[in-house]
């Protein structure tokens, strides 16, 4: 079970957020999508940030301004689907991919009552340049400003950009929310 909630940040918003994402010095070069070690991983690694994990705020201005957004997809699932997504910030991170970025299918946690809202940043984004989203057996578009809610125990993929002369990055944003 998924939902897509299209048209919450403002072509405007998205603008803003993914110029002041792109000038942060916070972040790692190193994140990736599986529990591997680092050795293992070196080569299929991507630029992330860690906004909040654990209880502990890393970023606290832009953790404040996904909170935000958490608030208006919980009122909007709830309206739409009549789903109550759980308040628990699990963790809320950034990823940043180019052609070079793979990922492999994964699960963002093994609870089943966790929840993954997952948003697309770029203000802008041709589909031509591949980046969509895998959800099991489903495709899911990459288009700016796109969220997608689902359990976070699903296996998914974020799909790669197969355009290996874009000049920017593809931004997403992943908040796992629990009890």
């Amino acid at each position: 079970m998924f939902f897509i909630h299209d048209d919450i940040l403002s072509q405007k918003e998205l603008l803003w957020i993914y110029h002041k994402l792109i000038n942060s010095s916070s972040w790692h070069l190193s994140r990736t999508s599986s529990n591997k070690s680092l050795e293992a991983n070196s080569f299929n690694s991507f630029p992330g940030m860690i906004i909040e994990q654990n209880d502990e705020i890393i970023e606290e201005y832009l953790s404040g301004y996904f909170k935000s957004i958490i608030f208006r997809i919980q009122r909007i699932t709830k309206k739409k689907h009549s789903v109550d997504l759980p308040d628990k910030i699990i963790r809320v991170n950034l990823g940043a991919k180019s052609s070079l970025s793979k990922t492999n299918f994964h699960r963002d946690h093994q609870n089943e009552d966790h929840w993954t809202i997952l948003g697309f940043l770029n203000p802008i984004w041709n589909s031509k340049n591949g980046g969509q989203f895998l959800i099991e057996d489903e495709k899911i578009d990459y288009l700016p400003g796109r969220f997608i809610v689902f359990k976070s125990n699903l296996e998914h993929n974020g799909g790669y950009v197969n355009n290996e002369n874009l000049n920017y990055w593809r931004i997403t944003l992943n908040i796992i929310l629990g009890n």
